[in-house]
């Protein structure tokens, strides 16, 4: 369901399984990717506060009331759900679009003629509420991921002698895990930025830049991957043992064929 842009008119179309042999429109596919991103962050920002919580239930400092934090992950649910309700609402009506664009851009009608999915947009209010949404929940995610690692730093700091050095490496790294995460997942929320920018400012080569924004946000799947996998002991460690198995058994096969050319 990977959306395709169509500038310089605000539209995409999709070249996934879904939209060409089930026809599923291009409009929900991108509404159900701007949900799925806004989970993923909101998930990534609950994992900051649960390791939030469980470093200040060692100090016994900033804890959460257990009620407080139970409301918060009954209402994780709703933030996709209301951008993806809203995302639909933001979008033109499918049977609107051909006569759209042969008002607007009537150029462009031959080229738009010939795809049979597509979505065409225009800056309505339900659009500039997305827009809001996504603005505030940025700025409500960055808030807590600095506020809380600044906190569990210096919460880590007062404890150090308090927990054996094994718990308190392993609270360390969990942190920093949480903060690769997060700069991986900025490959999100760049590209997106930069899309919403170019749409609202009207930029002259927009095309360009926008394929440039594609390619690098169809790049966070394998650095999140990347990340997970050097940031994360369990899976760093497998990946280093097999390596160090295949150059184990290497060695070993050089050892004792060595050993059969001395005795020979």
């Amino acid at each position: 369901m990977q959306p395709l842009p169509l500038f310089p008119v605000m539209a995409g179309y999709s070249v996934g399984y879904l939209a060409r042999y089930l026809d599923v429109w291009t409009h929900y596919l991108i509404a159900f990717i701007v949900s799925a991103i806004v989970a993923q962050l909101e998930s990534l920002t609950f994992c900051f506060v649960k390791k939030h919580q469980t470093i200040a239930s060692i100090t016994k400092q900033h804890v959460v009331p257990e009620k407080v934090h139970n409301f918060l992950a009954v209402c994780l649910p709703f933030a996709p759900l209301t951008f993806f309700l809203s995302f639909c609402e933001a979008g033109m009506k499918r049977e609107q679009q051909i006569e759209y664009i042969s008002k607007n851009y009537p150029q462009y009608l031959p080229g738009f003629s010939t795809l049979p999915n597509f979505a065409i947009y225009e800056l309505n209010y339900w659009f500039l509420f997305v827009i809001f949404m996504a603005f505030s929940g940025g700025i409500v995610c960055a808030l807590v991921f600095t506020l809380s690692t600044i906190d569990m730093f210096q919460m880590l700091r007062k404890v150090r002698r308090r927990i054996s050095l094994c718990n308190f490496r392993r609270h360390r790294s969990t942190v920093k895990i949480l903060l690769a995460q997060f700069a991986a997942s900025s490959l999100l929320l760049i590209p997106l930025f930069c899309f919403v920018i170019v749409i609202m400012l009207d930029i002259e080569h927009a095309q360009i830049i926008i394929q440039i924004t594609l390619a690098v946000f169809s790049l966070r799947s394998s650095v999140n991957a990347v990340v997970l996998i050097f940031t994360t002991p369990p899976y760093r460690n497998f990946v280093l043992r097999k390596r160090q198995n295949q150059s184990f058994v290497t060695t070993a096969k050089t050892i004792s064929m060595a050993r059969s050319s001395f005795i020979q």
